[in-house]
Parts: C-alpha cells; sequence; structure tokens
C-alpha cells in the first residue's frame, strides 16, 4: 500500500510541475564512490544556473563514513540513512552507481515510486533478477534505463538486433592490471599470471568467454560488456562474447574494442561477403580508477535521456 500511495503522489506532483513548463528531474543517487561523487559535484553545480535539468534530492551510500570526510563541502541534509528514506522525498528517478547488489536488493523498491536508472548493468546477469525487474516495470508503469558508457554505437547495434542482422558480438575491455577489481579465481589468476611475467609489459588474457559468467566474476570492470548483451538481446548474456586483458603499459587509459559480425550478402553469384564491424575506443583513465574520463561526461548526458520512455528497459 505504501508504495502505490508513494507512486501516486510521485505521478500526482509531476503533472502539477508540468502546468509550469518544464521542471527539473527530481534525482537519488545510490552511490559515492568515483563516479556517484562526480555525478554529486555536476548536479550540486547545477543548482547555480537559472534553468537546469536536474535537482538533486538524496544521497544514499552502503558505507555513511565515507560522508564525514567532506563537511560543509557536501550539502549534508542530501544524505539520507536509509533508500527508503530517500524514496520518500518522491524522485522522478533514482540512479545507481554502486553495485549490483544494491539493484538486487532495491531495485524493485525503486520502480515501485519511480523510474531507476541502472550504473550497474551486470546485475542483470542474473536472469531471475531482470525478470522481476521487467514484470516490476510493466507493473508499476515505470521505465529502467541503463547508460551506453563506453559501448560505442548502441543505437546502431539495438536496430540491427530489431531485425536480427547480429550473428556474433565479441567486446574486448584492456586495462592496466591495478584497474580490475575480480573476484575469485580471477583475482588469483591475475596475480599468478603478472609474478610471471615479471616486469615485462605483456598482455594477460584474464577471461574470454561468455559475458553472464564474467559479469558474476568481475561486476565492476564489465558493465560496457553488460551493455553489449543487452542491446543485442537475441543473443543476450550467454551469446554476447567478453574478452578480459590485463596490460601494464596502459597507464593512461582503457581500450574497449567491439568486434560485431551481421548476415551474408550474396553479390552476384559467387560473393557472400559477411557485414563486420569493428571499433576502438580509448577511454583516457588513471590507474586503479574503474571509469574512464569520457565515460563520465557520457553518463551524465544518458541521465538527461532518461525520461518519457515506455515501460522496460532502455538503453541511452
Amino acid at each position: 500500500m505504501f508504495a502505490v500511495i508513494n507512486n501516486s503522489l510521485s505521478r500526482m506532483r509531476r503533472n502539477a510541475d508540468s502546468t509550469f513548463g518544464p521542471q527539473p528531474l527530481r534525482i537519488g543517487i545510490l552511490g559515492f564512490g568515483h563516479l556517484g561523487q562526480f555525478l554529486c559535484t555536476h548536479f550540486e553545480r547545477e543548482r547555480t544556473k537559472p534553468t537546469r535539468d536536474f535537482d538533486l534530492i538524496f544521497i544514499w551510500n552502503r558505507s555513511k563514513t565515507i560522508f564525514t570526510k567532506y563537511g560543509k563541502e557536501l550539502d549534508q541534509s542530501l544524505v539520507v540513512s536509509t533508500v527508503q528514506e530517500g524514496l520518500q522525498r518522491l524522485p522522478d528517478l533514482v540512479v545507481e552507481v554502486a553495485h549490483p547488489d544494491v539493484i538486487r536488493t532495491y531495485g524493485e523498491q525503486i520502480l515501485d515510486v519511480c523510474d531507476l536508472f541502472i550504473g550497474s548493468p551486470t546485475a542483470l546477469a542474473y536472469a531471475p533478477l531482470e525478470a522481476r525487474l521487467r514484470k516490476k516495470s510493466i507493473e508499476t508503469g515505470q521505465a529502467i534505463y541503463i547508460a551506453s558508457g563506453a559501448f560505442w554505437g548502441a543505437d546502431d547495434i539495438v536496430k540491427m538486433s530489431e531485425r536480427d542482422l547480429v550473428r556474433s558480438l565479441t567486446i574486448t575491455m584492456k586495462k592496466h592490471p591495478d584497474s580490475f577489481k575480480l573476484n575469485e579465481p580471477l583475482r588469483s589468476k591475475l596475480l599468478h599470471e603478472r609474478a610471471k611475467i615479471g616486469d615485462k609489459h605483456e598482455e594477460i588474457i584474464i577471461y574470454s568467454g561468455p559475458v553472464r559468467e564474467l559479469c558474476r566474476l568481475a561486476p565492476n570492470n564489465v558493465n560496457t560488456m553488460a551493455v553489449g548483451a543487452i542491446v543485442a538481446d537475441h543473443l543476450g548474456f550467454d551469446g554476447v562474447q567478453g574478452c578480459l586483458v590485463a596490460d601494464s603499459s596502459l597507464t593512461d587509459r582503457h581500450i574497449v574494442e567491439i568486434e560485431l559480425s551481421g548476415p551474408e550478402t550474396t553479390i552476384g553469384d559467387k560473393k557472400k561477403p559477411t557485414f563486420h564491424l569493428k571499433t576502438v575506443r580509448t577511454n583516457p583513465a588513471e590507474i586503479g580508477f574503474i571509469t574512464g574520463t569520457a565515460t563520465l561526461l557520457s553518463f551524465v548526458s544518458s541521465i538527461k535521456r532518461a525520461k518519457g520512455h515506455i515501460t522496460g528497459i532502455h538503453v541511452v
């Protein structure tokens, strides 16, 4: 009953606001790591503008101690102790930039109140969770958004996938070894391989195979691959292939390679060339950072597009 009332109040407020022209999107943020801090700073700067796209109304983080480091630099009235407390402020959109576990725990509760922006799409590699969120979206009329992030050409692959023209999709991500946060057994594998090569700058293939399993083993590092599995939905998490590579020479960048093949096309009697696409994206990034600089700005642009869609999951 609480969820139904909250949902109704939120819609009433949005309808009332619309009578006075376009209103800023009321945003709540879950997560205050590197990306969460960047978003908070960006949204707070928006307050000084005569017209703005966003109003930041709450911030939540699993560990509260991080907020004490900021003092007056952070408006402490924005900090909430629980996700439920934040939802009572009736946001239009909740942006998750914390961890896939946050989506597992709170995703359905958020959709009872407002639209959901998933910054950790590796959570959707767990098929039962994806099914529950899609079902809840239909029940509540709320939309689910995912940032295209470092995945270049997402819109074009969606168009191809809608016509069943994607035959294979492989995503390779290369980073400095210290920029990975891995679960076992990949963590031990990387440590072992680094010890073997010593100071040599050689590539280490940490994983190569279906994206679904990799999302479980490296949930913080392969959100780009999860986006690929969502846009090429008929291949999905089991059909899209991922390759994770550690390269100690990459001290100032991340590299994302996307390789796609389409159907053969008959030209004349004999030639049957296959549609093929390969993109290489070099993203400036410091050692130890999971998210590259260009992806941070892309994330803000995606949030601006996170409105007006029907129910379901949308990559923006």
